[in-house]
């Protein structure tokens, strides 16, 4: 009760003339002595106010209204906006206020002398190998103890005669090497060159005849490629019809690398394996997919290989391994094997294409690592 008595005869002046003011101040003074003294304290007063009765007489008037009007101007802005708003910051802060308060003991245990100490401790032993790498080791070795370098690329050596094993590309055959017909093929068809060549396969004693046309620049593809690259073959076709188009491939190759003497004894053969219909793995609606974990059975091994096929149904279970190229039939102006060629050079020295190729899909790259 004390407290709203004061509170309210602190806003008496801003109503009450100043003398009145006064003797509000004086007479609420009073009320709060002590009992022992209010008898003598209120003699005085009544001979004090007899005695200034007449003297109050003779003071001046009312303050003037500039006075009041000053008074108002400051009542109004400190208790309509200034208070109010306190009030309101006060009930937006205690929550805050409330829970750092319980928290702030442990703030206080923290900073004791003896994990000051530790603190320092560490500090110094940081500084320590800090000078001990800039003096003994060397730069880069600083950030070892900070923040641990990212997975490299591709390997410190650029030199590719210092690679021991080569990487393996895996190529289609259909509509990405070549394009075959089994009826007559209009003039227009011959492949780089007007290179074609002819097949004869026998199914269940019926024999057909495939016309088989060379991609442009296929024979250049091949021949640059088998530098960087083990080469093997995976097509969805049967073996019976796949491996007459296969040799002549590699014949082709083969007698160009003896005639321009490359290679004092040439391989005998350029594409190391073949996988045919039969390695394939058929779902139904969906068609033929290559499955490579058949033959990469582990992890690690898939890092080194790199499937290039026109199909996406054919690399669905290995699309960071996968190299697209648009589906060849007869365009003579195609320019796509060599367009590829920069690209699968760069991919041969780096060391896991995955990273490479697992750019297209962007963060979900990093989900299935």
């Amino acid at each position: 009760m004390n407290s709203i008595k004061k509170l309210v005869a602190s806003f008496e002046p801003f109503y009450l003339p100043p003398l009145e003011a006064e003797k509000a101040q004086s007479l609420d003074d009073k009320v709060h002595k002590d009992p022992e003294q209010e008898a003598p304290e209120t003699l005085e007063t009544t001979e004090s106010t007899e005695s200034n009765e007449p003297v109050a007489s003779k003071q001046p008037p009312a303050p003037s209204f500039l006075r009041q009007l000053w008074s108002l101007i400051l009542f109004l802005p400190q208790n309509l906006i200034i208070r109010p708003l306190m009030l309101l910051w006060l009930l937006i802060t205690f929550p805050f206020t409330y829970f750092f308060e319980q928290e702030y003991p442990q703030i206080l245990s923290n900073n004791s002398p003896t994990s000051q100490e530790e603190q320092r401790e560490k500090i110094e032993l940081l500084k320590q190998e800090r000078i001990m790498a800039n003096h003994i080791k060397s730069p880069s070795s600083l950030s070892k103890y900070f923040i641990p370098p990212p997975p490299r690329l591709f390997p410190l050596s650029r030199n590719p005669d210092k690679r021991k094993k080569k990487k393996v590309l895996i190529l289609d055959l259909d509509e990405t090497l070549i394009h075959s017909l089994s009826r007559g093929a209009p003039r227009s068809l011959g492949g780089s060159g007007g290179q074609c060549h002819m097949i004869e396969l026998k199914v269940n004693n019926v024999s057909t005849l495939y016309y088989v046309y060379k991609r442009p620049y296929c024979d250049y593809f091949l021949k640059e490629l088998s530098k960087w690259f083990e080469l093997q073959i995976f097509t969805a076709s049967v073996q019976e019809y796949a491996d007459p188009i296969i040799d002549w491939l590699e014949m082709d190759l083969i007698d160009y690398k003896k005639v321009q003497g490359a290679q004092r004894d040439p391989p005998s053969k350029v594409f190391t394996k073949r996988y045919y219909r039969n390695d394939c793995t058929y779902r139904q609606g969906v068609g033929y997919i290559k499955d490579l974990s058949k033959f990469f059975p582990k992890d690690d091994d898939l890092k080194n290989v790199i499937i290039l096929d026109n199909s996406p149904v054919s690399y669905a279970l290995h699309e960071h391994n996968a190299v697209m190229i648009e589906g060849w039939i007869n365009d003579q102006s195609d320019r796509d094997l060599v367009n590829l060629l920069p690209m699968l050079y760069s991919l041969s020295m780096c060391i896991d294409v995955r990273f490479i190729l697992g750019m297209r899909s962007g963060e979900k790259l990093f989900e299935s690592l």
